[in-house]
């Protein structure tokens, strides 16, 4: 069963290298390849929080899910993922956030909700202050997606020093993606 399934991936794989984007099936828990109208519908509160993110830090929704989507799958229990410098003991959670900065974010934002980094709400607010505090102080204005995002993968001093061609491209794609869930969120039934 295994082979079949991964001889079933590596065909996606191929045939979206060959053919460019393919949309694939839903999947429950990556905004990536979903409509993030289904995701917010599907988790209780989220639209809420995303709201609120925005009202507090400036920062899109579709800003806040597309950095979660990718550093996260939107896994909460999510360690590590793989990413350079990652670290399965540091890099926790929804949004990947190291206890140090996770700290930080606590203590600068007056975070009075769960201090969590399981915790859906805060992560989220974690992904704002970040952009709205860190990107700041580097120069970034709350709508450069993907220069926030370079900050918030890299850390301010390797933002600084800058960014491989490799991480640019990741962070253009997060930017699109930021941007495509904002239009498809305006459309929203209900929201």
């Amino acid at each position: 069963m295994r082979r079949v399934v991964a001889a079933a991936l590596k065909a996606a794989f191929l045939l979206a290298v060959v053919s460019g984007p393919v949309l694939l099936a839903p999947s429950q828990g990556h905004a990536q390849n979903r409509d993030p109208c289904a995701l917010l519908a599907a988790r209780d509160g989220w639209r809420t929080i995303l709201s609120e993110v925005e009202a507090r830090w400036g920062v899109s929704p579709g800003a806040v899910l597309a950095v979660i989507d990718q550093e996260s799958r939107f896994r909460a229990d999510a360690r590590g993922a793989g990413a350079s410098g990652a670290n399965p003991t540091r890099n926790f959670g929804y949004a990947q956030a190291n206890i140090r900065t996770w700290n930080a974010f606590l203590r600068g934002a007056n975070w009075q909700g769960s201090s969590s980094r399981t915790d859906f709400e805060a992560s989220a607010h974690f992904v704002g202050w970040h952009f709205a505090v860190l990107g700041r102080r580097n120069g970034l204005a709350l709508t450069d997606v993907a220069g926030n995002y370079l900050v918030y993968k890299m850390g301010e001093g390797g933002y600084r020093r800058g960014a491989p061609a490799s991480a640019r491209r990741l962070a253009a794609t997060i930017a699109n993606r930021a941007a495509a869930h904002d239009r498809a969120l305006a459309e929203c039934p209900g929201g």
